[in-house]
């Protein structure tokens, strides 16, 4: 075999060789590309040096709702703080004796809880809250507001509760004996923005280094009319991050 031969044939051999010895083969620059320093970082694949982590933790979502009623009344079409009837049962005519029928045998004003037909407010789960300016019997003279808790989140400490959405409903927050509402007209839970304009993805409720009960709830006014009462539908969305309580 002539010499010109034999080089061609040990360039035909060594050529592909070369690239396993100059550091720059694709596999290795993948390789850095995926490389993570111990402390967690990523490394750049350009001098070693650690980029910044990216840390994600996976949440669950929650989601509650339903539909309630926007007022409660009693069925006696009577304003708030009016004379009404404070015994409603069985008449019978006075001469014979006969049954007439239920009707109103005495009208006043209320002056103590049972005057006031308060089921449609307690047959719905929800507890009627008078106004506390008054005392004694003008306590009851004014129709009670009707509170439904819908429900109630429970987080320790070191767990943040992010709310996504809500609507229809507000939020009291009760921490080691503490009690903070939060109404969402004014926190901005609505549109997922805060009082300033600045949109965000979720609102973060204070107490996350606490032990904290949270109760969605709403509170319905007295309507001396039915015909003018409807139902609204509320919701929620949320989410438990974990925190690190320093």
């Amino acid at each position: 075999m002539r010499k010109d031969q034999i080089f061609v044939l040990m360039l035909v051999v060594l050529l592909p060789l070369t690239g396993c010895f100059d550091g720059g083969g694709v596999g290795e620059a993948e390789g850095a590309q995926d490389s993570t320093s111990e402390d967690g970082a990523n490394t750049n694949p350009s001098d070693g040096s650690p980029t910044s982590p990216v840390a994600v933790q996976s949440r669950t979502w929650f989601s509650s709702g339903g539909i309630t009623d926007s007022y409660w009344q009693d069925g006696q079409n009577i304003d708030s703080g009016q004379q009404r009837c404070i015994d409603y049962g069985p008449t019978y005519d006075s001469s014979t004796g006969e049954y007439l029928g239920e009707d109103c045998r005495e009208t006043g004003y209320p002056t103590e809880m049972s005057d006031w037909n308060l089921t449609q407010c307690t047959d719905n789960g929800g507890t009627p809250l008078w106004d506390t300016r008054y005392s004694g019997e003008s306590v009851y003279r004014y129709a009670p507001r009707c509170l439904n808790v819908f429900s109630t989140i429970n987080t320790s400490a070191g767990e943040a509760l992010l709310i996504y959405q809500a609507s229809g409903i507000d939020l009291r927050t009760t921490c080691d004996g503490l009690s903070m509402p939060a109404d969402y007209y004014i926190w901005g839970g609505y549109s997922g923005s805060n009082n300033y304009g600045v949109t965000n993805e979720y609102n973060i409720v204070p107490g996350s280094a606490l032990s904290c009960t949270h109760e969605i709830y709403r509170t319905e006014p007295y309507i001396k009319s039915s015909g003018n009462n409807w139902q609204v539908m509320w919701s929620l969305v949320y989410a438990i991050q974990d925190t690190t309580v320093v």
